[in-house]
């Protein structure tokens, strides 16, 4: 597992698996860095925010869990072999803790291609590139689905709507899907989705 500094999630996917015989893709997910906006006003008021992650169902944080996330990405190791494939979805978890002592953090989340190719084609095989545009998402916290099934291109940033405490943690679970819809002109297809935390102190 490579691990970095700081708070975004990043997620990398490959799509294969657009054939009706079944032929999978394998995906890969990790977990960058966050932006933090601070007022100073005593030598304790550090503030920081930490991320984790797993794919493993009901997996919960542990103190030596967290990690930073800037300026390289924080992996989510995945088991040899995971699928995503048209109709299917990818599930894991990703943690976001406010590591400082005394100061509560406003956060939100962006979820984005870092690196979008729009409808680039791979001049072999004439097939698209890019796979973010075609995926859904949907984020919950505690069973409270903050988005349902989003399209990529809808998906706008979420606040949470109240400030996470000092050294409180959020943990959230994220379901990537490809509906059936996609077809074999994104086999092989591959993205990067990040899920971009920002924390201001309020």
């Amino acid at each position: 597992m490579h691990r970095s500094r700081q708070g975004i999630s990043r997620l990398a996917l490959a799509s294969g698996g657009l054939l009706a015989v079944g032929a999978l893709a394998t995906v890969a997910a990790v977990v960058d860095y966050a932006d933090v906006y601070v007022e100073l006003d005593a030598d304790r008021n550090g503030f920081d925010i930490r991320v984790a992650g797993s794919t493993e169902p009901g997996w919960e944080p542990t103190d030596e869990s967290w990690d930073q996330g800037s300026p390289d990405a924080y992996e989510v190791a995945l088991d040899a072999g995971t699928a995503l494939a048209p109709g299917g979805s990818l599930a894991l978890r990703i943690a976001v803790h406010n590591s400082s002592q005394r100061l509560p953090a406003l956060l939100s989340l962006t979820i984005r291609d870092p690196s979008p190719r729009g409808l680039a084609t791979d001049p072999a095989t004439g097939r698209y590139r890019e796979l973010f545009d075609q995926a859904v998402f949907t984020v919950s916290e505690g069973g409270e689905r903050l988005l349902d099934r989003v399209p990529a291109h809808a998906l706008e940033t979420y606040t949470w709507p109240m400030p996470l405490a000092a050294d409180a943690q959020v943990v959230l679970d994220v379901e990537i899907g490809l509906p059936e819809s996609v077809d074999n002109r994104w086999q092989e297809a591959t993205t990067t989705v990040q899920f971009h935390f920002t924390a201001e102190n309020s």
